[in-house]
């Protein structure tokens, strides 16, 4: 049987079924994407948030209502479908602390079921890398119950204790661990700082600090000053933290001056902000351009990260290292002055400092 000749018709007809068909697939394709960037947004959750009180006898959707008006998800309609669609819930009433803008349903999801603070609790959060001054005054922001005179008089009063705390040394910088703790309304200010202690001193255990003479030839004070200092200086990358302190290993084994910024900054008592010429000279313990060697205290409060980075930190020949980048903050590692020097110049050039 002869097959009647394509006409242009039916290949008209062809063509437009074959332009539906993509433009649905392109149509359901990107409301996939959509909806998969609402459900898990991209890049990393964002800073927490302070506090959400979730009412008695809410509902999933005035919780979801709730969680979007403080930008901890994306949207409120499909949350609630979500958590339909994984039968989770229903949740706890109360005073929820663990939240994060920009988190994914299923991060949302994890603090819900976590539940909400105990009735008579409160959390705290010390900060990475802050002062024990700056430690202290978010502890009393936080606490109900202490003042920074009564941490203050705590610390000095030799109730609280520390394995790595040198022998007549009062200065209690760098030896409490800066993490979220949770206390009873009623907690006096030598439990709350002693709880930090603890915990500072259980980490160091865990890192090998007590064989820090064995590991890398300095005492755990002076370990812990060196992971102080890391924190202090780390830009954005995690393993920056090492790469610094091995840069000041490798100066301290040259009996070259430290250099380092931050030191002096807390010799000055500031945090931040551009060293004068004279800044430069200034005559404290803290000023490693001017002395040779460690500060005479660590100069913050560590986080895990650095005390992993001090006591083990990465093999390297690196004796400078320079800020080239604010965006995100990054350095430049070299064991070459010139080339030190022209990457810093550079940096100004670009207007990164």
């Amino acid at each position: 049987m002869e097959l009647p000749a394509e006409t242009n018709g039916g290949r008209k007809v062809l063509t437009i079924g074959l332009v539906v068909v993509l433009l649905l697939a392109f149509t359901i394709g990107g409301l996939l994407f959509w909806v998969s960037r609402k459900i898990d947004p991209s890049g990393d959750p964002g800073e927490l948030v302070q506090s959400i009180e979730i009412p008695t006898g809410s509902s999933t959707d005035s919780i979801a209502g709730i969680l979007a008006k403080a930008d901890v998800i994306s949207d409120a309609g499909l949350f609630a479908r979500y958590v339909g669609l994984k039968g989770a819930g229903p949740w706890e009433a109360g005073n929820y602390t663990d939240f994060r803008v920009n988190s994914s349903f299923d991060q949302a999801i994890d603090v819900l079921d976590e539940g909400p603070l105990p009735v008579g609790a409160t959390q705290v959060r010390v900060t990475e890398g802050v002062r024990l001054s700056e430690a202290l005054a978010q502890i009393a922001e936080q606490h109900p119950g202490v003042t920074e005179d009564d941490l203050l008089l705590a610390l000095g009063s030799g109730q609280v204790t520390s394995d790595y705390l040198p022998e007549g040394t009062s200065n209690w910088e760098g030896l409490l661990f800066p993490d979220t703790y949770e206390f009873s309304d009623d907690a006096t200010a030598t439990e709350i700082l002693q709880t930090l202690s603890d915990e500072m001193s259980s980490n160091l255990d865990e890192l090998g600090y007590e064989r820090a003479e064995t590991l890398r030839g300095f005492s755990a004070y002076d370990v812990l000053k060196v992971a102080s200092l890391a924190e202090r200086e780390t830009g954005q990358p995690e393993e920056e933290r090492g790469q610094i302190a091995r840069v000041i290993y490798n100066r301290l084994d040259e009996g070259e001056p430290l250099g380092i910024d931050a030191s002096i900054l807390y010799g000055l008592g500031r945090d931040s902000g551009e060293l004068t010429k004279s800044d430069l000279e200034a005559d404290t313990p803290y000023n490693t351009r001017v002395n040779a060697g460690l500060p005479p205290t660590p100069i913050g409060l560590p986080s895990m990260a650095a005390l992993s980075a001090a006591i083990d930190p990465p093999e390297g020949d690196w004796r400078y290292y320079v800020l080239v980048s604010n965006e995100p903050p990054s350095h430049l590692f070299t064991d070459s002055y010139s080339e030190f020097q022209r990457a810093k110049a550079q940096a100004q050039a670009d207007g990164v400092f």
